[in-house]
């Protein structure tokens, strides 16, 4: 009875306190959490080296970060040896081999990366003491091979060659170069010929340089004893020897003297990179630092921020649009509104985030906005704080930046501090919508004329002209001659009759092709069965064990990738059912093609046919053979763009198909090569099922 009585006067007394709340009023926020960080036990080694070390006993591991406060380098004619030198180190060092150290770190499970700037490992507690001795050893005596350096310069080169169609790629060299400048070390970029020109040497004397004691700060936090550690920190890294870091002058990045549009010529672009770019005077210790970030958080910091509603949500240009902010103590900084379109809606897109830019500078933020981003910035610096590395960075910055010892102690409560107007000021200060380069990498041909024909502020914008090396050109020519009573329709049909002919190509009811290839010494096997029912089937294969399953039967289509199933529909469903033909030019509605012109292919003249907006195809000019198709699919939410190459054409049965295939796979082109093709073949339904 008592137990009740005393739920009853406690739910009596609940229902008396919210009869006494006002529910049409917003609750006052309360006083920004206070940020608890255990300031580091700091110290000094006799060649310069300081040492930050945090104590975290909540899980037993150690966190080790090695950064070296270089001042920034302009490469020149050996751009590429930072990269190099990244890639050279944390192979083993002179008294341990390659092989040896890798397995060691296996065995204890360590995680280890290095870089020019340093250095970072993180291990289970008991084998901290070990971890901290192999990076002091692999820093301090790097194992430089000639053998091993020939190997990554090859790496290097290969992925240079790689991206040298790649119109991301394109975009961010460009954008760079244009917004710091060619001699300065945000803006240049590595080339095939300055990586073909580096020696071992190179990568010997740039670490004498970039590794320098008297620059380095080594942070560890985690459960470790504090006593023993320093012990230790002085044995490994007691010997490092002090040296002398170059300096290297470079100019002033300069913003355009009034908005200008700079067009990046891509042929082979599917879609736009826009990027509204000016750099900025901003470092954390600036009085506008923390109105300016979250003036950005509400431009483009997110799926909530004007840039993605606008674009995204409002008028569906694009997956997304985002800004970013990035503030420098070694240089200015740089402001960055940027996104993605398909080309038909390129200069709309370039129209809307001049729109976006000056209305935020322009009119005042709304309450909800800033406390929405407030809330936001907020609830991630909380979570950060759970992962050492951020603390570790945190007190790295204060040294580094010559901050306040405080400055993360109070960045909420500088955060929440902040005002509409203040948000204001920093975005006219910050956002330069007057003085900034749009920079849009794309396929001229479709999207030119319109950006040639937008204007700001009633007055027109500039356009100046690049190629994907940043290096300025005329305006491009699409006015190439076109051979007389050459048409979308007489290509295909020509097409047709190079690979065969009509008749003797409808005559193919059904077909086997196997092909393979290598990529990092692992063999890739793709099986693909078609019929002339809109029925295919193809399986990638790695290593015997299936990667990758497409499916497509007469009406449906569906692909498998690590056991989950993603049925197709919409474009993506119409271009399955087209490709699972076994010959999709013979079934092709020749009137709804759209001739593009005359363009080239890796220094091939081929005739570009758009069959969609998302396949395009090209066919040589000389043979008609088809060389290269560029497709577009949206899976799970994200555009994806493959860009196919085909080639070595050899008959089977009296028809011409490639048996080369060349498709890029992340970083690398992997070339497919056909072992077999098997023609009118018997095949079980059930397969496409």
């Amino acid at each position: 009875m008592k137990r009740i009585l005393i739920l009853c006067h406690l739910l009596l007394s609940t229902f008396a306190i919210q009869a006494q709340l006002d529910r049409s009023k917003q609750p006052q926020p309360g006083p920004s959490p206070l940020i608890q960080l255990d300031d580091p036990q700091e110290f000094q080694l006799p060649n310069g080296i300081t040492v930050l070390l945090v104590e975290n006993h909540k899980l037993p591991r150690v966190s080790i970060s090695l950064s070296i406060d270089n001042p920034l380098i302009v490469e020149g004619s050996k751009a590429g040896t930072n990269a190099l030198l990244t890639s050279m180190m944390g192979k083993g060092s002179n008294s341990i081999s390659k092989n040896d150290f890798e397995e060691e770190i296996d065995f204890m499970g360590t995680h280890f990366h290095f870089n020019s700037d340093g250095a970072h490992a993180s291990s289970l507690s008991r084998y901290y003491t070990r971890v901290l001795e192999l990076l002091a050893d692999a820093t301090l005596h790097p194992n430089f091979i000639e053998e091993e350096f020939e190997k990554e310069k090859e790496k290097t080169l290969t992925g240079i060659e790689t991206a040298e169609k790649d119109v991301k790629t394109a975009a961010r060299r460009v954008e760079n170069l244009l917004s710091y400048g060619r001699n300065h070390p945000y803006g240049e970029y590595i080339s095939k010929e300055s990586v073909q020109g580096l020696k071992l040497d190179d990568i010997q004397e740039a670490y004498k340089y970039y590794y320098n004691p008297q620059n380095a700060y080594l942070v560890v936090v985690g459960d470790f004893d504090a006593t023993q550690i320093k012990k230790e920190i002085k044995k490994y890294f007691g010997k490092w020897k002090v040296k002398t870091s170059p300096k290297t002058p470079f100019p002033e990045p300069k913003n355009a003297q009034q908005t200008e549009i700079a067009f990046v010529e891509m042929p082979n672009a599917v879609q736009s990179e826009i990027s509204f770019i000016n750099t900025i005077p901003l470092d954390k210790k600036n009085p506008d630092y923390f109105a300016a970030i979250l003036a950005n958080q509400i431009l483009g910091g997110g799926a909530e921020a004007r840039l993605f509603l606008n674009l995204r949500e409002d008028k569906g240009f694009t997956y997304g649009a985002y800004s970013r902010l990035r503030d420098s103590h070694k240089t200015r900084g740089r402001f960055m509104a940027s996104t993605s379109v398909r080309n038909a809606v390129t200069d709309s897109a370039v129209v809307e985030i001049l729109h976006e830019v000056d209305k935020i500078r322009t009119t005042r933020v709304t309450d909800e906005e800033l406390e929405l981003v407030k809330a936001k910035y907020s609830g991630n610096f909380v979570i950060s704080l759970e992962d050492p590395e951020t603390i570790a960075n945190f007190a790295l910055n204060i040294k580094t930046q010559n901050l306040p010892s405080d400055f993360y102690k109070q960045y909420l409560k500088n955060v929440n501090a902040v005002t509409k107007e203040q948000v204001y000021t920093a975005a006219q200060k910050y956002f330069l919508s007057d003085n900034a380069r749009i920079v849009v990498t794309g396929k001229g041909n479709e999207i030119l004329e319109g950006l040639e024909q937008i204007s700001h502020r009633n007055q027109p914008i500039k356009v100046r002209y690049f190629n994907k090396w940043g290096e300025e050109t005329e305006r491009p020519d699409y006015s190439k001659t076109i051979p007389e009573g050459i048409t979308a329709t007489s290509v295909i049909k020509n097409y047709l009759k190079a690979i065969g002919g009509e008749e003797p190509l409808k005559n193919i009811q059904s077909i086997k092709e196997t092909a393979e290839a290598t990529i990092q010494g692992m063999k890739i096997e793709i099986i693909n069965y078609k019929t002339n029912q809109k029925q295919s089937l193809t399986e990638m294969k790695m290593m015997g064990n299936l990667m990758q399953r497409q499916v497509t039967n007469k009406t449906n289509a569906y692909i498998e990738m690590q056991g989950q199933r993603i049925d197709l529909e919409g474009d993506n469903l119409k271009q399955m059912l087209i490709e699972a033909t076994i010959f999709p030019e013979l079934e092709t509605d020749l009137d709804n093609l759209e001739f593009v012109g005359l363009t080239e292919v890796d220094g091939q003249k081929a005739y570009e046919i758009k069959f969609s907006n998302s396949l395009t195809s090209f066919y040589d000019v000389e043979s008609y053979l088809k060389i290269q198709s560029i497709q577009s699919m949206e899976i799970m939410g994200n555009v994806q763009t493959s860009t196919i190459k085909k080639g070595d054409y050899k008959q089977v049965d009296g028809i011409l198909f490639p048996h080369k295939t060349s498709m890029a796979m992340g970083p690398q082109v992997v070339d497919f090569i056909t072992n077999s093709i098997e023609i009118n073949i018997e095949l079980d339904s059930t397969v496409f099922e």
